[in-house]
């Protein structure tokens, strides 16, 4: 069980690396959904800049997953999913401040 899970996280974790990297240092706007070139308004540096960082964070959250359920138990999949969904609330939010 421990390594399917393992391979699993690994696999989302890495695609979440690749979507940071390419939305937050190569600017491609198009990965993120619901993004329009005309009628946004905001700064696209803090936009790119926010949803990698969110990225790279839920990366790092997933790859250690396995791990948190393995040694404390449920517990782990229960914070990591309250993390992820205040998480991603927070940027919404944030991302129609800026």
């Amino acid at each position: 069980m421990f390594w399917g899970a393992l391979i699993t996280c690994l696999f989302v974790s890495i695609l979440c690396f690749l979507f940071s990297y390419l939305i937050w240092k190569k600017r491609e706007f198009s990965l993120i959904a619901g993004y329009n070139e005309e009628s946004f308004k905001g700064d696209k540096e803090k936009l790119a800049k926010s949803v990698g960082l969110f990225l790279l964070i839920i990366g790092l959250l997933t790859l250690l997953l396995p791990f948190g359920l393995e040694f404390i138990g449920s517990v782990a999949g229960t914070l990591f999913a309250i993390i992820v969904i205040v998480g991603t609330i927070g940027l919404i939010i944030y991302i129609n401040k800026i």
